[in-house]
């Protein structure tokens, strides 16, 4: 009986480790990336955690997380604890995750036809931006998979990237085209959502809009506040019955406050070219901002006029942010022939 017990103990290890080698082909793979600092003379003394915190611009979560990583947080080659001082001369090391891009041939679905004219205009490590053409959403959702920006960015990358791997900051609407930034990991995706907050990302877009302005008019800045209509007002359903997305103007208090600054750079008797910069990034801020004062753009089919436009006349032309690990300043400029079409 003893025998019998044993082998059963045997077959039952053996159909445990097979299970757990079974969970782990399933687990997400992992690549890491470091961030590191040289402890300076005046530096001398602190803790690891305040050199993480103030020279490495890490969150308490951030370091946390790296806890439970390997190697995550060293001090000169060595795992240390955050509360171990350092000294001149020493190294911090910062590791962070990042799962593995490298996907096989048959895990990269293929890019459908609508999705020809993206392009991947800057990518490092960290991050990439891509030139959404107008027509195209930016994240995947029912009806649009393959045919998503996120899929299409994803699947021009330098090496092949999982689209759920990508993290949109800030989005454009579907009909407005321009540049869209994607962070590739967590770490970079908090830093650059942070600098969007704080206005440290800054993104400015072309519109074309109905009417010349006046000299006195020409830069201004609109701050109206915004509301969505409601899901029961008949506003809020298109002519074939179809319920959308549609802001209005409202009393200062009732909705958020947006911030739209604008210039006209090229106008004739009929049209203007308006640069715009926003303070906020509110759902069809520009739109809505630039129909409020009298200039709605062309092809606009929910705050326009009936022009034979065929989308709201929107592009994000120019991206100004920083390297979410370096610092370095990083400029995009996207300038298109046909651009309102």
């Amino acid at each position: 009986s003893s025998y019998l017990i044993v082998c059963i103990y045997i077959v039952y290890i053996k159909g445990l480790c097979e299970l757990v080698k079974r969970r782990k082909s399933f687990m997400p793979q992992f690549d890491y990336q470091q961030l590191c600092h040289f402890v300076l003379p005046e530096q001398g003394g602190l803790s690891v955690e305040t050199i993480l915190k103030r020279f490495l611009h890490l969150t308490p979560r951030e370091i946390r997380h790296a806890k439970y990583i390997p190697d995550g947080i060293q001090k000169n080659g060595v795992s240390c604890r955050t509360n171990a001082v350092v000294q001149t001369g020493d190294t911090i090391t910062f590791r962070y995750a990042q799962k593995c891009p490298h996907l096989s041939e048959d895990q990269v679905l293929p890019v459908s036809g609508d999705s020809a004219g993206v392009r991947i205009l800057y990518e490092d490590s960290d991050l990439c931006v891509a030139d959404k053409p107008s027509g195209m959403v930016c994240h995947a959702s029912h009806g649009h998979y393959s045919d998503s920006l996120t899929h299409a960015a994803a699947s021009l990358l330098k090496t092949p990237t999982a689209p759920s791997e990508l993290r949109c900051i800030g989005r454009l609407d579907k009909d407005t085209s321009g540049l869209v930034l994607f962070a590739k990991n967590q770490l970079a995706a908090a830093r650059l959502s942070r600098q969007r907050e704080s206005g440290a990302l800054k993104k400015e877009y072309l519109a074309l809009v109905h009417h010349p302005f006046s000299e006195e008019t020409q830069k201004e800045t609109i701050r109206l506040s915004m509301e969505q209509i409601p899901g029961d007002d008949p506003d809020s359903f298109d002519p074939s019955g179809k319920r959308i997305t549609k802001m209005r103007i409202c009393k200062e208090g009732n909705g958020l406050w947006a911030t739209t600054h604008y210039e006209a750079v090229l106008q004739d008797p009929f049209w203007a070219v308006v640069c715009c910069r926003l303070e906020t990034g509110r759902t069809h801020q520009i739109r809505l901002h630039m129909a409020s004062i009298g200039h709605p753009l062309f092809g606009d089919p929910l705050y326009g006029v009936r022009d034979g436009g065929t989308r709201a006349a929107l592009h994000a032309w120019k991206l100004h942010f920083l390297q979410p690990m370096t610092g370095e300043p990083i400029d995009l400029e996207n300038i298109r022939t046909h651009m309102f079409d």
